[in-house]
């Protein structure tokens, strides 16, 4: 008998139904009368009467006038069981899905157990200028207009877009015209939409190696092949690229600071990249992530200010220098791609948030954006060192690499080192490093750890220091 608060109609419904399915009812058999059956279960009979109607609704069953209610005749003894197993998730994706499942989606997973103790690649939660950032969102919302409540535009907002020109013109020496400017969601976007746009499926692009993940998953998304070029103390080697894949329809490159190893393009490779995109009416994509922190020599300008033949798209984001979480970059294409580049973006997502976006433009606009990367810098500059004099106090078992900018750091493990374990072995201590071998498109030429220290506080560089050391000893670290 069912209990009260069930739905008598949908228990008898599914009952008959799972006994039609698997056979105990078969096809052609008689189903009880409605008021022997509501009598057997203890339901009223309308109850059984509209769960038989259900059934022949659905085609589960058919009503005989004075003859009773029979299980349909063209249904199976039993629902069909799988020949084999089900398939596994991998066994069912493409040979790209396979590929693109293959790829790290962040080379620092976020997960519960983890802070931000050696987190590379993403700025301090703590620096973030909650106050300034609330009154600007305070005075947009005010002010919200009327026309900002709809779809976004697929460019982004225009105030944004001439406060972004502005702002690469002081700091980065790139004219750019603000309709030349695309707002996306972050670098990848821009990256991907690029790929989608100048790649066939099957084309190749060069990518450095070890270098950006996420960039190199963007171009397998598009259905392009990755060439890995090796990415030395200089950055992407043009010369080895083109011996490689002289044909390459695009190449991906971060000039200023390659990732994870940060080498920056010298002139002469910079030259000999254009020289290379002309000729082959080939393209670049210039990620320039987090250009605002250099911590020797001076600033490197884009490789877009040298470009004279078009072939560059530049792409820079707000990530780093305030919060990936509001997915905020851009994208400098040149006129020719702009309707295109716009057109993707609004079949990408119909446009980015337009309260982040006019949240944004009015920090920028406030003058806030230049003294907080300021004041990043020099807070970031202290707790880099803060942190190498900590390895070389207490962790002799890693060799960091200095890295010119960025907000990372490379420490070398020993020759034959399990880096895999490495990580395991540090995650368990509460360090969110990642493993230098992800990174690498090929086989990996060297193990270590990327170590972040921009949401490593001064004050715990010591003990995060004796944390990795006990981790890499496989000792009783805290």
């Amino acid at each position: 008998m069912f209990t009260p608060d069930q739905n008598r109609q949908q228990a008898v419904f599914d009952k008959l139904r799972q006994g039609i399915l698997s056979g105990t009812l078969p096809a052609g058999a008689r189903l009880p009368p409605t008021r022997a059956l509501a009598d057997e279960l203890g339901v009223a009979r309308q109850t059984v009467v509209l769960a038989y109607e259900r059934l022949a609704s659905e085609g589960y069953v058919r009503a005989r006038t004075g003859s009773g209610t029979f299980v349909s005749p063209d249904l199976p003894d039993a629902a069909p069981a799988p020949a084999t197993p089900p398939p596994t998730a991998a066994s069912s994706l493409s040979h790209r899905g396979q590929q693109i499942a293959a790829v790290p989606v962040s080379a620092h997973p976020r997960q519960p157990t983890l802070g931000t103790l050696l987190a590379g690649g993403i700025p301090a939660p703590d620096l973030f200028p909650r106050e300034a950032w609330a009154r600007c969102a305070a005075k947009v919302m005010k002010t919200f207009p009327a026309d900002l409540t709809g779809y976004p535009s697929a460019q982004g907002l225009p105030e944004l877009r001439a406060q972004i020109a502005a702002h690469l013109a002081a700091t980065r020496g790139l004219l750019a015209d603000a309709d030349n400017i695309v707002v996306t969601a972050g670098t990848q976007q821009a990256l991907r939409i690029a790929a989608d746009l100048l790649l066939d499926p099957g084309d190749t692009a060069w990518v450095e190696d070890p270098g950006y993940i996420a960039g190199r998953g963007a171009l397998l998304a598009a259905g392009a092949t990755p060439v890995p070029v090796i990415s030395d103390t200089e950055g992407l080697d043009v010369a080895a690229g083109i011996q490689r894949a002289p044909d390459a329809r695009l190449a991906l490159v971060a000039p200023s600071h390659a990732t994870p190893l940060g080498g920056a393009l010298p002139i002469a490779r910079r030259l000999a990249l254009l020289d290379w995109a002309a000729r082959g009416n080939a393209w670049i994509l210039e990620d320039d992530c987090d250009s605002e922190f250099r911590w020797s020599g001076h600033p490197l300008p884009p490789l877009a200010t040298l470009d004279r033949a078009g072939r560059v798209i530049y792409c820079g984001t707000f990530s780093k220098t305030l919060a990936p979480a509001l997915r905020l970059g851009f994208a400098v294409v040149p006129a020719p791609l702009v309707p295109a580049f716009v057109r993707a973006c609004a079949l990408n997502g119909r446009g980015i948030d337009t309260f982040n976006q006019a949240t944004l433009a009015e920090f920028m606009r406030q003058g806030l954006l230049a003294p907080h990367i300021r004041r990043m810098r020099t807070e970031y500059s202290r707790r880099r060192d803060a942190l190498l004099a900590a390895l070389a106090r207490h962790a002799p078992s890693i060799l960091p690499i200095d890295s010119p900018g960025g907000l990372h750091m490379v420490g070398r493990l020993s020759d034959g080192s399990d880096e895999a374990g490495a990580v395991v072995a540090c995650r368990a201590r509460g360090l969110a490093v990642s493993p230098l071998g992800a990174y690498y498109a090929g086989p990996p030429r060297m193990t270590g750890l990327i170590m972040g220290f921009a949401g490593t506080p001064a004050a715990l560089a010591a003990d995060t220091a004796k944390r990795l050391e006990a981790a890499l000893r496989g000792g009783n670290g805290k």
